[in-house]
């Protein structure tokens, strides 16, 4: 039988030695066993402790921070969590910041009133729009907000009253911040709750900021009663000609038998200051050939829909400072009447 002289035995040695010391052992995890913490200690020489902890182990550098993270993201997930199971109402939460985005949205708008109208203080108006957050979610009415109303209330400009129903979003940019028109969310008693919910928790006191009660929850909560008092002032206040948007392309319906409009606005018109009501059923622009598309179509005229036919095309090839010189009023009416004509 082959066997090895102790020189050949002495020198294996001397080799697995250095590739002991010129190898990095990095443990899967900070918990490793007593077991194989003592293994391992038991395998090496004490020269190569001192060589490999000065190289250290660069997946553990990884482990730390990720670590870290997790545990920082732990708290937020239960509360979101607690939040979620939490919730008392149907609706949203009262919106963060509150205040401030009140204050903000009625400092911004003081400018956009009459110069006799600009002195409107936005802290008196903000303390009396409160008085409601220390109210049973439940049982705000609307006129709760009169003082509110009264404080914030203002002229609105004659011809220029905008009602809608189911088109907030395109009332909203159609408008172009009173520019155009001047629907109820561009009234400073509209403006500074747009988009916005509150409440004050159910049996405490603070707000909500995990819901708030809508309509399938109770008919006096804060927001609905909001927007019944305040469309009922817009209503009083409206005069000249009206101008109602409604949503052709809505599947329950361009009017609802029951809404706003219906219940809150319609009854409370003042018969002596209104001389016409307009109504638009708006559609989506690839929908029928309707006024309010051809209004939208002044704002985005390069649309396709919003294209001529090609005799009206090359009619406008023809006479290009005519054209160029038609102020936007103007552009509109000689739509509505190519709509009519079409229309026959």
């Amino acid at each position: 039988m082959f066997q090895l002289s102790p020189g050949t035995e002495a020198e294996r040695g001397r080799k697995r030695a250095r590739v002991v010391s010129g190898r990095q052992s990095c443990p899967l995890s900070a918990g490793r066993s007593h077991f194989s913490a003592r293994r391992s200690s038991e395998s090496r020489r004490p020269s190569e402790v001192p060589a490999m902890s000065a190289r250290g182990c660069k997946p553990s550098r990884l482990l730390l921070p990720a670590l870290l993270l997790l545990l920082l993201w732990l708290p937020r997930l239960a509360v979101d969590a607690a939040g979620a199971a939490g919730a008392r109402w149907n609706g949203e939460g009262t919106s963060p910041n509150l205040q401030s985005i009140f204050l903000g949205r009625c400092n911004d708008y003081r400018p956009l009133l009459s110069p006799e109208e600009q002195n409107k203080n936005c802290t008196a108006i903000w303390e009396a729009f409160k008085l409601v957050l220390d109210k049973d979610p439940c049982s705000v009415l609307p006129s709760d907000y009169d003082l509110f109303i009264s404080l914030s209330r203002h002229s609105l400009p004659r011809d220029k009253s905008l009602f809608w129903e189911n088109n907030h979003l395109l009332v909203t940019s159609y408008a172009d911040n009173t520019r155009r028109f001047t629907p109820l969310c561009d009234v400073l008693y509209g403006r500074v709750g747009d988009f916005l919910s509150w409440c004050r928790q159910e049996n405490a006191s603070g707000l909500d900021y995990q819901s708030c009660p809508t309509a399938e929850d109770c008919e006096n909560n804060p927001v609905d009663s909001y927007w019944k008092r305040a469309s009922i002032q817009y209503s009083k206040d409206s005069s000249g000609v009206i101008h109602v948007m409604l949503n052709g392309s809505e599947p329950t319906g361009a009017y609802p038998i029951k809404g706003f409009f219906a219940d809150f606005e319609i009854p409370y018109f003042q018969k002596d200051k209104i001389t016409r009501i307009e109504i638009w059923v708006m559609h989506e622009i690839g929908g029928p050939n309707v006024p309010v598309k051809l209004l939208k179509c002044v704002d985005h005229s390069t649309h396709p829909d919003c294209a001529l036919n090609s005799a009206a095309a090359s009619t406008r090839r023809e006479v290009p400072a005519l054209y160029a010189e038609q102020s936007a009023g103007l552009i509109v009416l000689l739509l509505v009447a190519l709509a009519s004509v079409a229309g026959e």
